[in-house]
C-alpha cells in the first residue's frame, strides 16, 4: 500500500473512532440513586476505628455516600463505575446498616472479603490509593468482625 492510502485509512479510522466515542456519550449510564437518607457514616454506627476504615475504603460502592469522580460521567467508564456501585450496594449497603434487623453474618463476610483481597476491588485501589487496605486495617476489621459474631464468646461478654 502506498503512504497516501495508509494516511487516508488512518485519518478515516481516527474520525470514525472519534464519532463512536462521541456517540457513546449519548448512552447514559444507569447511575444508582441514593436512598432518601444517606445514613450515618460507619464510624458513627460501629467501632469508630473500623468504621473510619470502611468509610475510607468501601463507602463509594457500598453506600449512598458515593463520591462520583469526573470520569464517572464519561462513557464507557461511566457504565463500568455505575455497574460497580449498583452491584456493591446490592450486596452490602452501609447506608442501610443502622436500619437492618439482622446483620449477624455481615461482619464476617466483610472480613472474608478484605482478607482474601477481593475487596476493595483492585481497579478501584489503582485510582483511589487511600482506599487500599493495610495489613493492620484488615486485622482491625477481622478483629471487629470476630467480636461482633454471635458465634464467638467475646460477643456475648
Amino acid at each position: 500500500m502506498s503512504n497516501k492510502i495508509v494516511r487516508k485509512l488512518a485519518a478515516l479510522t481516527s474520525i470514525l473512532s472519534a464519532l463512536v466515542f462521541l456517540g457513546m456519550q449519548f448512552v447514559p449510564a444507569s447511575i444508582p440513586k441514593a436512598s432518601a437518607t444517606t445514613g450515618p457514616h460507619m464510624a458513627e454506627v460501629i467501632n469508630p476505628q473500623v468504621g473510619a476504615i470502611l468509610d475510607r475504603s468501601c463507602q463509594d460502592c457500598h453506600s449512598s455516600r458515593t463520591t462520583w469522580p469526573w470520569y464517572s460521567r464519561v462513557a464507557p467508564m461511566s457504565w463500568i463505575v455505575s455497574k460497580h456501585v449498583r452491584e456493591g450496594r446490592e450486596v452490602l449497603n452501609f447506608s442501610d446498616w443502622a436500619h437492618q434487623p439482622d446483620l449477624a453474618d455481615e461482619p464476617m463476610l466483610i472480613c472474608d472479603a478484605v482478607s482474601d483481597g477481593s475487596m476493595p476491588l483492585r481497579d478501584y485501589t489503582l485510582i483511589h490509593r487511600k482506599a487500599k487496605l493495610s495489613k493492620r486495617d484488615v486485622e482491625l476489621i477481622c478483629g471487629w468482625a470476630a467480636a461482633s459474631s454471635p458465634m464467638t464468646p467475646a460477643a456475648g461478654q
